[in-house]
């Protein structure tokens, strides 16, 4: 469709105004919301609606549905009755001269609509509503593209519509209205973190695809981690602490990313520690930093971590591996926002917001005595629980598209066969999406041409399973465990492996054992 095209209303053949196209929907009928009003009884309240798209304009017949009727296109040069004597026609740019103004709507670069989906209910109970180049009516009757079972909805509430520009929500004149983030609309944009409201039924707006991070890509495509991601659009803008719950491998970092970047202090730093990657020694001084001299090795001044985020986002991966002391230091710096650094006579303030994460249950940890009950309601304010990969197996396709396309520029072009996805979407990952990545890698790169095939695959996942002489048995891990009373970094150190390493071969063993 040329930039400029618009529909011409007349009647009885005289012209009468001219509506740009290109840049929304528009809608034609008698009732004063209509895009095109038609004041004449015999012209119903919502008629037609004129939907362009590409170089087609679709019109939709609204006489029997207010929500969505038969679809037809409209060429150039039609002409469409729409009752009393009047009608529209699609007419060329240079065929009609713009009305004043009319063509600001049209300059600019046009832009490929967002990925969006509609998302209502929370966790396991959430169901996702893909939106894509069709308008999608919702109501309460059974012939919308989203029927509610809501009293308070309307029989034909609203209806979304998308543009090559954008989406939005237009109310069809329902009984309680439709609100967008606390707000009552007529036509509003749609754009993602929003969250539509209609009668007693919140849908939130959440992006599907691929959501740019500063440092990777966090991919999302299933109903489950679209229910995350509206967690964490509705989490993003509070300062409170959140707490990322979830299996090592599920992305708790790019989550916590996320909700850096989509907050208000996406301009300030995000730094993230691993409370269970670092010696208790080092620990406390990369937190809560040190002064010169402060103890053997201290040959200069360091800013912790708390300072190093100052105006930005703190990430604590592994909070539960903190020592009952930093627990408690920690507790402090929550409750006064002061840090001290070792070493120091006194603290200084920060201005941070806490994201913490974890693998572990803190609350079964709390009942036990190895966490501190303060701490944990301190940062259990607001929880986002990743689900593991093998729960949402429909991100898994997309996911190693993501992943194969990161790798070219390494091993080249791949691709990969279709027995071979099935094959992934047979095996449970007990590593979730960083084995995932992982066993892409080696399959890529064992591959003969191109094709990532089955075979390769298979070969991956066997190399992967396979115990050599320098790794322990999932038995002796075990017994190493008792052995040390259930102190995994000591039981860690007696094997000579990272903790993480025992951590995550336990877990793997576990989930295979299922």
């Amino acid at each position: 469709m040329a930039l400029g095209d618009t529909l011409c209303l007349s009647r009885v053949g005289r012209r009468i105004r001219s509506f740009p196209l290109g840049v929304s929907a528009l809608e034609l009928g008698s009732h004063p919301d209509c895009d095109i009003v038609i004041h004449a009884a015999a012209v119903p309240p919502r008629a037609k609606l004129f939907q362009p798209r590409g170089g087609t304009v679709f019109v939709y017949d609204l006489d029997e549905s207010p929500g969505l009727g038969a679809r037809s296109v409209m060429p150039i040069g039609k002409r469409l009755a729409v009752g009393a004597g009047y009608a529209v026609t699609r007419l060329k740019a240079e065929a009609v001269p713009f009305e004043r103004g009319a063509t600001e709507l049209l300059r600019g670069r046009s832009v490929e609509p967002a990925r969006l989906s509609l998302i209502g209910g929370h966790g396991a109970a959430a169901r996702a509503f893909h939106l894509g180049d069709e308008p999608v009516s919702i109501g309460g009757a059974t012939d919308n593209a989203i029927a509610l079972s809501d009293r308070a909805v309307s029989q034909y509430h609203c209806r979304i519509e998308t543009s090559a520009q954008s989406v939005s929500v237009r109310d069809l004149g329902s009984t309680n209205g439709t609100w967008v983030d606390g707000l009552r609309i007529r036509r509003h944009e749609l754009r993602p973190g929003a969250v539509l409201r209609v009668g007693r039924t919140e849908l939130r707006v959440v992006r599907r695809g691929s959501a740019r991070s500063s440092s990777s890509d966090l991919v999302v495509e299933s109903t489950p981690m679209l229910s995350v991601m509206a967690e964490v659009d509705r989490f993003a803008s509070l300062p409170w602490p959140v707490l990322i719950r979830g299996e090592t491998g599920v992305g708790k970092e790019l989550i916590a990313q996320a909700l850096h970047e989509r907050g208000r202090r996406r301009k300030g730093p995000f730094v993230a520690i691993n409370g269970g990657g670092l010696p208790r020694e080092l620990i406390e001084s990369e937190l809560f930093g040190h002064e010169r001299g402060a103890f053997t090795g201290a040959v200069q001044t360091h800013r912790g971590a708390f300072e190093q985020a100052h105006g930005g986002t703190l990430f604590l991966d592994e909070v539960a591996e903190l020592a009952p002391d930093l627990q408690t230091r920690l507790l402090r710096v929550l409750e006064t926002w002061q840090v001290r650094r070792v070493g120091s006579e006194s603290g200084r303030r920060v201005d941070v917001r806490l994201l913490c994460a974890t693998h572990t249950d803190l609350g079964a940890m709390v009942r036990e005595g190895r966490f501190r009950s303060d701490l944990y309601y301190r940062i259990h304010r607001l929880v986002v629980d990743v689900p593991a990969l093998r729960a949402r197996p429909d991100d898994i396709a997309p996911l190693a598209a993501h992943f194969i396309g990161l790798m070219e520029s390494d091993v080249g072009e791949r691709r990969i066969a279709p027995e071979a996805l099935d094959r992934l979407h047979e095996y449970p990952w007990p590593g979730n999406v960083r084995e995932l990545r992982n066993l892409l890698e080696l399959a890529a790169v064992d591959c003969d041409g191109a094709l990532i095939d089955l075979a390769s695959v298979d070969r991956a996942l066997r190399r992967s399973a396979e115990p050599s002489a320098h790794r322990p048995s999932a038995g002796l891990l075990r017994e190493t465990l008792e052995q040390y009373g259930g102190n995994m970094s000591a039981a860690a150190r007696a094997l000579g492996i990272p903790r993480s390493t025992l951590r995550d071969r336990l877990q793997g063993a576990s989930e295979l054992g299922r």
